[in-house]
């Protein structure tokens, strides 16, 4: 329950105070033993943590312009799963994402374009959306050994609102 959060948060419910996230910090000092891994865009609009008020150790979060996987994305999820007992992993794809943006105009990097010009292949459609959503299909499908239940999720950042894809 990482990311299912947000609805409680967006209805009004939840609060974090500074003493909280204090107190918290004394408590996870010695170890983590986060509920679950996010895998998320390194977008400054999209913070699971924020958006979720999920306070310091509940959640491994792994931020990669895109939410591609690469090798080291994928060992960073597989240490949470192995070391951290991770059973859960999320993959939040946005709306307005610039990685998905760039790699359509082929202003983006190879290894973030590879996997959105795959996205944008199989969405069959040269809709950034259609694109953004396809590409959070595909990073779940690239994440599904591991070990872990994945599941992905959409966030509209026009509506502030988190939907299940896969």
């Amino acid at each position: 329950m990482c990311l299912e959060k947000f609805e409680e948060v967006r209805g009004g419910v939840g609060v974090l105070t500074a003493r909280d996230v204090v107190e918290r910090a004394r408590a996870t000092a010695a170890r983590q033993a986060p509920r679950c891994a996010v895998l998320t865009c390194s977008d400054s609009r999209v913070a699971p943590e924020l958006l979720t008020l999920s306070n310091l150790g509940e959640m491994f979060v792994v931020r990669v312009a895109g939410n591609v996987v690469d090798d080291l994305v994928l060992h960073s999820l597989k240490f949470a799963v192995e070391n951290l007992g991770v059973r859960k992993i999320y993959v939040m794809g946005h709306k307005r994402c610039g990685a998905v943006a760039a790699a359509l105009e082929g202003r983006a990097p190879p290894p973030i374009a590879r996997q959105i010009k795959e996205a944008a292949a199989r969405a069959g459609s040269a809709s950034p959306e259609a694109v953004e959503i396809e590409n959070v299909k595909i990073t779940c499908e690239k994440l599904k050994g591991l070990g872990a239940e994945v599941v992905g999720y959409y966030y509209d950042l026009d509506a502030v609102e988190l939907r299940r894809i896969c």
